[in-house]
């Protein structure tokens, strides 16, 4: 219940009032209402009232005089949702004021108001701060407040000390006091220019934010004695201040963050400001789509394209598959019948492009993308197709070729009407998103949408074209080969190709990562990675923050990655989440607190950036240290380990998931920063060929997320093959024995725990196999896939032995693939002898 009121006391319960009563003759137009002339070709007021709505605004009131018409209409067309009331006499900003607030009164309306002026470029964030400010100091108005800079036309705020406000002068009252020799009126005080001038001053930014019934008092009393005769709404400030309500100021001391315009050259002086902004920024609009005519094709010629044997397509294909025939044979026929799908239900005539986007398998550095560390990935010969069709709204329909995935409809902004998204945290984070979670847990199209959204709050001044798709694939769900990140790449490739973007790769990748926090889980972006950036027969070493492609080895002629599915499906819904959110928990909680207590740490960004030959320390260093960190704690432990100002820190790493365990803060810490490590050599020594050495490695890793049978801690125990060696402990004892005999750090699993015990079983029954290098868990865990590293000639025997030993006694159908790296994710082109055969 307390989340639903504030909920609703921020994003329902202020309202916002825009003047656009005159004009503007300055802008020199008589046929173009001020508040009309586009800004990046949006015309201002609506792309103000765009941003107003991404700090979490929802109910507009649009004061219009002049032009009435042109400006409704403008607004209407974007915004219908906003009222307009009528100025009919040009009478001040007071007087405008007090007609839009009219309309709140007469539906009794009790909540905060904010005022501003419909030629105003506010940051979106400026807006949340202020509304932040204003409830965090209780004050009857906070205004914004900007750098004075002598012959602003702007409004002066003058300041007296610790008195605060004493009021605004208008620029146009303080000129004709200053030829005239008259005071100046600040409430009820009367001051000469000369004593303003020894006051200290700030400019008026004309964003207000004031609590309603306290406005509308004032409003009410208002007096036009000024050199203009009219209503001032700044008058206000003085009216509160001198009835002893409080006024408090936001300070914003970036001007560009708070703009306005009265001429064409601040027009342009703005619309420059904006694009040296958005020129920085991860995701570019283009003046055109990005889609071919070797792409957009009608489907009938994509059947046909696909259809025959023809020399150029099996070119093609060979260059994303390689020279298996067998493969490029299942491949045409998935993605065959995706086209064949999307006729049926679509027609033969309607243009639509094709995406694949393979899953994933990482090879070495489990679970620690997201904090830094490096991963060695392959795509893999299993993933997901998708034939899709651009619209022109924003909706988005979902059909897929799998029974048990429903067919789905959504447009992309009903979202980010219905709550603030000015911070893409603040919005994943938010009560709406969490009921459309928990109202369909687990839902594929949450996958599709994911990247659409993230994609739309990075570019907030385009709106994004839907599309209608049918999906097919061959990924198998659950088993941890990321099958729905591969939905997150595809769907993000086909949204930039039909909405005419340009986006890096890394931005790419780290785009997807956290698009895919909308459904709940705080991972990384190293599966998107991996699916993107894939190479056909080769291992990536792909690193993070920022991404980078540090190499590319290739895997040797004579392996295999073969995939064992374990039956137990790896979910991200639920108590998975909690689990997968709980470990990051632990990972983020520890570093802090090694922060705190090892001068060594203190300015480490990532986890990765702890490991010892980083900090240039030795091993035995960071064994020490870990001894700080509590043994398995509770949260009420945790809280008492951090300040009051840190508290909010432990919030919203609190509130992401429950409070299953206690947090093995050493063993997970341990973990990460030893895999950070083992991900660093594992592609120097596959590309030494020292395979021996990369099984053990491959054992090592698994241990660390080992909860059934015994671990090792040191390496080396082939665990299946026997022996008694010791459970693996963080205590205090333990650590000193690792410093005294001065441990590899690569050495030690560490305690992450993320394995299940039929997991553990198949990993150790085909470590008993000749030929295999090693076996670990394929993703984030808790259910899914064990990869196999094995030479290709021991893959039959390999087989018949889990089948054997494993599946037959459990009564289910084996479910075993035989992986090869296949080039990354994209949109596919007909082959030109195709089309061109075509065209012929």
């Amino acid at each position: 219940m307390k989340e639903n009121i504030t909920n609703t006391k921020r994003e329902d319960y202020d309202a916002v009032i825009i003047l656009a009563a005159g004009q503007g003759k300055r802008m020199g137009s008589t046929d173009r209402h001020k508040v009309c002339f586009p800004i990046g070709g949006r015309p201002a007021i609506v792309r103000a009232i765009d941003d107003y709505k991404k700090a979490g605004l929802k109910r507009f009131i649009v004061v219009v005089g002049q032009m009435a018409g042109q400006v409704m209409e403008t607004v209407s067309a974007e915004h219908p949702e906003v009222t307009f009331v009528f100025q009919s006499e040009a009478r001040g900003t007071g007087h405008a004021a007090a007609i839009g607030c009219g309309s709140l009164a007469a539906a009794g309306f009790k909540g905060n108001v904010l005022i501003t002026m419909g030629d105003k470029v506010v940051d979106p964030a400026v807006i949340t701060e202020l509304r932040e400010s204003f409830e965090r100091e209780g004050a009857a108005l906070t205004m914004v407040t900007l750098p004075f800079k002598p012959g602003s036309s702007a409004g002066r705020v003058v300041l007296e000390g610790e008195r605060g406000v004493l009021g605004i002068v208008e620029k146009k009252d303080l000129d004709r006091a200053e030829q005239s020799g008259r005071s100046v009126r600040l409430g009820s005080r009367s001051l000469s220019v000369d004593e303003i001038d020894t006051l200290s001053a700030r400019a008026n930014g004309s964003v207000y934010l004031f609590r309603f019934p306290v406005l509308w008092d004032a409003l009410n009393i208002l007096s036009p004695d000024n050199e203009q005769g009219e209503l001032y709404l700044t008058d206000t400030v003085g009216i509160l201040r001198d009835s002893g309500r409080p006024v408090s100021l936001l300070d914003v001391a970036d001007r560009e963050r708070v703009m306005a315009y009265n001429t064409p050259a601040e027009l342009i002086a703005i619309e420059e400001v904006l694009a040296r902004r958005e020129a920085g920024a991860r995701v570019q609009s283009l003046s055109l789509p990005r889609v071919s005519p070797e792409q957009l094709k009608p489907a009938s010629e994509w059947r046909e394209v696909l259809a025959e044997d023809t020399g150029p397509l099996r070119d093609f294909l060979t260059e994303i598959y390689g020279t298996d025939a067998e493969l490029i044979g299942e491949q045409r026929a998935g993605i065959l019948a995706v086209v064949g799908a999307f006729i049926e239900r679509y027609g033969p005539d309607r243009p639509m492009v094709l995406c694949r986007a393979p899953g994933r398998i990482n090879l070495m550095g489990r679970h620690i993308e997201h904090r830094g560390g490096d991963i060695n990935v392959v795509a893999i010969s299993r993933e997901t197709f998708v034939a899709a069709a651009p619209r022109e709204d924003d909706v988005v329909e979902l059909h897929s070729l799998a029974a048990d995935f429903p067919e789905r409809s959504f447009r992309i902004t009903d979202l980010l009407r219905n709550t603030s998204w000015e911070d893409w945290i603040d919005f994943i984070d938010s009560s709406t998103v969490r009921q459309v979670l928990t109202d369909a847990p687990g839902d594929w199209s949450h996958y599709a949408r994911a990247p659409l959204l993230r994609l739309q709050h990075e570019c907030s001044r385009q709106r994004l074209f839907g599309m209608d798709c049918v999906v097919s694939g061959n990924i198998p769900m659950g088993a941890g080969l990321s099958s729905s990140s591969s939905l997150v790449v595809a769907f993000a490739e086909i949204a930039i190709t039909f909405n005419g973007l340009a986006v890096e790769t890394g931005d790419f990748i780290d785009l997807c990562g956290e698009g895919e926090w909308f459904v709940g889980s705080r991972g990384g972006n190293g599966d998107h990675a991996a699916i993107r950036a894939g190479r056909i027969g080769a291992i990536s070493r792909i690193g993070s923050f920022p991404f980078s492609l540090k190499q590319q080895v290739p895997l040797p002629e004579n392996l295999r990655v073969v995939i064992a599915d374990s039956g137990v499906e790896a979910r991200k819904s639920a108590g998975a989440r909690d689990a997968f959110n709980h470990r990051i928990a632990a990972y983020r909680i520890g570093q802090k607190l090694l922060q705190k207590t090892w001068p060594a740490a203190a300015g480490a960004e990532h986890l990765r950036d702890l490991c010892p030959h980083r900090l240039m320390v030795h091993p035995s260093d960071l064994y020490r240290a870990l001894k700080d960190l509590p043994e398995l704690p509770d949260r009420v432990v945790i809280r008492d380990l951090f300040a009051r100002d840190e508290q909010p820190f432990l919030d919203r790493i609190f509130a992401t998931h429950a409070e299953i365990a206690p947090y093995d803060l050493r063993g997970v810490v341990l973990y990460g920063l030893a895999e950070c490590l083992r991900a660093e050599r594992f592609s120097e020594l596959l590309e030494a060929g020292d395979l021996d050495a990369i099984g053990r490695m491959m054992a090592i890793s698994h241990d660390g997320d080992r909860v059934a049978g015994r671990r090792s801690p040191v390496a080396g125990a082939r665990l299946a093959g026997g022996g008694e060696p010791a459970i693996f402990s963080t205590s205090n004892d333990s650590l000193d024995q690792f410093a005294r005999d001065e441990v590899d750090l690569a050495q030690l699993p560490g305690s992450y725990a993320c394995s299940t015990p039929e997991i553990d079983e198949l990993v150790d029954r085909a470590r008993l196999i000749d030929g295999v290098v090693g076996a670990q868990l394929s993703g984030a865990g808790l259910g899914g896939c064990v990869m196999i590293l094995v030479e290709r000639n021991a893959i039959p025997q390999l087989i018949e032995y889990l089948e054997a030993h494993y599946y037959t006694p459990r009564r289910t159908t084996s479910r075993i693939y035989t992986c090869q790296p296949v080039e990354g994710a994209g949109l596919l082109k007909a082959p030109v002898g195709t089309a061109e055969k075509l065209k012929g």
